[in-house]
């Protein structure tokens, strides 16, 4: 009786520890795979593998990310603006360098990411023409090299006239206004707005808007020939003053010929400002 009882527990118990388990556990669903699905390795530790799609695969072969990034096209509009902003980083120019391409030029297709890389410019300088060699790199590849002839035009906010100005007349503030003016061309030595006029005066008669150049300039004779000037003597120590007159009319920081008044020595000096001259001893 006890052995026939042993025997019927060891074959019901198996059935209900599978029906105790089985309510903790989900269902599992196994669906077929698609022939599209490509797979990889999402972790080399455990050896996972996960399913990656074809269009996943092309996006992971960059560097970047395709579905952010912005397609451009090289105009000849787009590469005269980045030649001109980098030629006046080049030369480091004030105002505003504009690039004109000369020649035809073929759009290229880019990403947002492209770069341009000037390589020579000659002559050197910035001039109204110049020949610019370059290079387009997009995502680190290069695209290629580029030669191309470029014209320049360099814009900066120059004096004007506000009224007919004549000779000798004082630079005043007043009597001035600005405008922007290509000074690789026709305005070649015009005087840029913000100048220091100290020291100057006109050496021209100007009519009213005329364009303010360093020719029409000439520093303001501090010293005029036939006055009585102030002369200070220094060096070693010693410290001297006197009365000269000036030979000639100079300029600030201008070297005149003086002639001592006790003495009639004869001497040159170097004018310091207003009637007055140095002497180094």
């Amino acid at each position: 009786m006890h052995k026939r009882s042993y025997l019927l527990l060891f074959v019901f118990l198996p059935f209900t520890l599978v029906a105790d388990v089985s309510r903790f556990l989900d269902p599992i669903s196994i669906k077929p795979v698609s022939s599209h699905q490509k797979y990889k390795i999402s972790n080399k530790a455990s050896a996972l593998i996960a399913p990656q799609s074809s269009r996943q695969r092309i996006y992971s072969d960059f560097s970047r990310d395709e579905s952010n990034s912005k397609e451009v096209f090289l105009t000849r509009e787009l590469l005269e603006s980045k030649l001109g902003e980098l030629l006046g980083y080049r030369y480091q120019a004030s105002g505003s360098v504009v690039a004109y391409v000369t020649r035809q030029w073929k759009p290229i297709r880019l990403s947002g990411n492209f770069i341009i890389k000037i390589r020579d410019c000659m002559p050197d300088n910035l001039s109204p023409s110049t020949f610019v060699r370059f290079a387009i790199w997009d995502n680190g590849a290069n695209i290629g090299e580029f030669a191309e002839p470029i014209r320049m035009s360099h814009f900066v906010n120059c004096y004007y006239t506000k009224n007919l100005s004549s000779r000798g007349s004082k630079l005043l503030s007043q009597n001035l206004t600005e405008r922007p003016v290509d000074v690789l061309k026709q305005y070649a030595g015009a005087v840029p707005f913000g100048s220091d006029l100290k020291g100057y005066e006109l050496g021209v008669n100007l009519r009213e808007n005329s364009i303010l150049k360093w020719s029409h300039l000439t520093k303001i004779a501090l010293v005029k020939k036939g006055e009585i000037v102030d002369v200070f003597a220094s060096g070693n120590g010693i410290f001297i003053s006197m009365k000269g007159m000036a030979l000639e009319n100079g300029v600030e920081d201008g070297v005149v010929k003086v002639r001592n008044l006790s003495s009639d020595k004869e001497f040159q000096a170097k004018v310091l400002n207003e009637k007055s001259v140095k002497v180094q001893l």
